[in-house]
């Protein structure tokens, strides 16, 4: 039997007492959680006990808190059922008693029967009350499954392959705002054993690793500064799509590596497989999400130079399970990532001077090992932009193929044509596609942009702008400047970040306002990103000139 929770007040113990015995004598169902002498001591009571109280006896006049203050405070912020017992019968005193919601008004001396009578008509509004507080928790849980059972199907079409998400018009609006993160997890190559599984072997591994994820989501999200869902994508891989509330965003990065590490230590623990791991990076604004998906997909490819059992980040650094493997150089690895902006940005001309100097230093190179590994990392970033930009990939070899053709390679020479041959290959199917769009609203965006990054902008308001739906403008952006929308405003607003950094009269806070952030800290840690230095030195190195 659930007890209904009394709590007493009143400045006179022999009262207190015995109104504890008259509440006593209305039946077992009645519990009796304190009887305290003032109001104040009654909110503290509230307060600690986060408001479990069913009923409150309360006297109106009491030294630190009256009666009518602590109804009106109490019920702010909790439900119960004030019930007054005062000894003054002024109607001032008992209009401000109901108009606060007090059930009833007694006058002392209490009539017994009379209180019993009525608290038994207050116990059938209490047990009425919790029927009626039941079932629209129940209904709040189902309307909450089904909402998330709804974002999930929208997630899933969204990186679902050659679905267009631009129909699903302003989708977005039905996420909470916040920062969020898109993993890819995806099953490593297979052990000889898996040979002999039969269909209902492999359906319920999928279980096993569909339920594995979600219980590693629900977990994650039983904090309040993070939730997640989670859904199958083709065969036995899966997506995680992560949020970080307002308080979390500074977590986010860690959120992803501890997620990471605890999915693949289970998978690796309960089953006979392990998976990999790719996150593309902080996606501010939720309709970048399909970008969010090219990039997770392509950084996936270096699981064919690293192995599997890893988590892969949008800089190609991955946590290694392999300790034993040495970095790559970090000067050739610039080398690529200014070749794939080249790519990108249709500059064949650069492109292939980079790929001299890319050569250049490989043959420098005294270890064999390090030299194929460098070249499997050119050639798997440089396949990532034909994934990312979406060209058609008919006629050009798989990736696989390519790293095969490393491995057998004679010498140097023949390796660089290749690569000179797949940067004129994407570059000629990325002029075709940008040829067949229009330019128009992308400059017309541009221009819009350029008057107003200081102001907290979303793509759905940009997209308003050239009158075009937002998943369908992310999509065409990308594909006619060769980087995303949310990239190129905040190159304008880093740009615009250094020029103020000269002023050495403007604070930094002054500073990240002007250029659109309210936040210095990630204002801060999003510069040393860009700049590769902090906002402070970047000032103190540039004025000591």
């Amino acid at each position: 039997m659930q007890t209904i929770r009394t709590l007493i007040v009143d400045d006179e113990e022999m009262i207190r007492n015995g109104i504890a015995r008259l509440v006593h004598s209305c039946g077992e169902e009645w519990e009796i959680v304190a009887t305290l002498s003032d109001g104040q001591e009654a909110m503290d009571y509230l307060i600690q006990s986060l408001g479990a109280v069913d009923l409150l006896i309360t006297d109106v006049k009491m030294p630190v808190m009256d009666g009518l203050t602590l109804i009106s405070e109490g019920r702010r912020h909790y439900s119960f059922f004030p019930l007054v017992i005062s000894g003054y019968d002024e109607f001032q005193y008992i209009q401000s008693a109901l108009r606060e919601g007090a059930v009833d008004y007694f006058l002392k001396p209490i009539d017994r029967e009379q209180f019993r009578d009525r608290m038994a008509e207050i116990k059938v509004k209490i047990q009425s009350g919790r029927v009626q507080h039941m079932k629209w928790t129940e209904l709040e849980r189902k309307s909450e499954r089904l909402k998330t059972t709804e974002q999930i199907q929208l997630l899933s079409y969204v990186t679902s392959a050659g679905l267009d998400s631009s129909r699903l018009g302003y989708w977005v609006d039905g996420f909470p705002k916040g920062c969020y993160a898109l993993l890819y997890i995806s099953l490593d190559a297979l052990p000889v054993k898996t040979r002999s599984y039969t269909t209902k072997d492999w359906e319920a591994y999928a279980y096993v690793l569909e339920n594995i994820i979600k219980e590693v989501v629900e977990k994650r999200g039983s904090d309040t500064e993070h939730i997640g869902w989670c859904w199958r994508g083709d065969e036995l891989n899966f997506w995680v799509l992560l949020c970080a509330l307002e308080n979390g965003r500074e977590n986010l990065e860690g959120t992803v590596n501890e997620f990471s590490d605890h999915i693949r230590s289970a998978v690796r623990s309960y089953t006979p497989f392990t998976v990999s791991v790719s996150y593309g990076g902080q996606i501010e604004d939720l309709y970048m999400l399909p970008e969010a998906k090219d990039g997770a997909l392509s950084l996936m490819y270096n699981r064919l130079l690293y192995g599997g059992n890893q988590l892969f980040n949008r800089e190609g650094i991955q946590r290694q399970a392999d300790t034993s493997l040495d970095p790559i150089d970090p000067g050739l690895m610039a080398i690529v990532q200014r070749m794939k902006q080249s790519i990108e940005q249709l500059n064949e001309t650069t492109a292939v001077q980079l790929t001299k100097e890319f050569f250049g230093r490989l043959e420098q190179m005294n270890s064999p090992i390090a030299i194929q590994r460098a070249l499997m990392n050119a050639f798997i970033l440089i396949h990532s932009v034909g994934v990312e930009m979406k060209v058609n990939t008919v006629g050009i070899d798989t990736l696989e193929n390519r790293i095969l053709t490393i491995k057998r390679a004679i010498n140097l020479n023949e390796l660089r044509s290749e690569l000179d041959k797949q940067i004129a290959q994407l570059i000629h199917q990325i002029r075709q596609i940008r040829q067949s769009g229009s330019m128009k609203p992308i400059e017309q965006a541009k221009t819009w942009i350029i008057a107003n990054f200081q102001h907290d902008l979303t793509i759905k308001l940009i997209a308003e702008q050239v009158h075009m739906n937002p998943s369908y403008f992310c999509r065409h952006f990308k594909t006619q400047t060769g980087e995303t929308i949310l990239d190129y405003i905040t190159g304008l607003r880093m740009a615009k970040a250094k020029e103020l950094l000269m002023n050495p009269q403007l604070k930094l806070y002054d500073i990240s306002a002007q250029v659109g952030y309210q936040d210095v800290k990630y204002f801060s840690k999003l510069f040393k990103q860009w700049v590769g230095d902090t906002p402070s030195k970047y000032r103190e190195f540039k004025l000591s000139k």
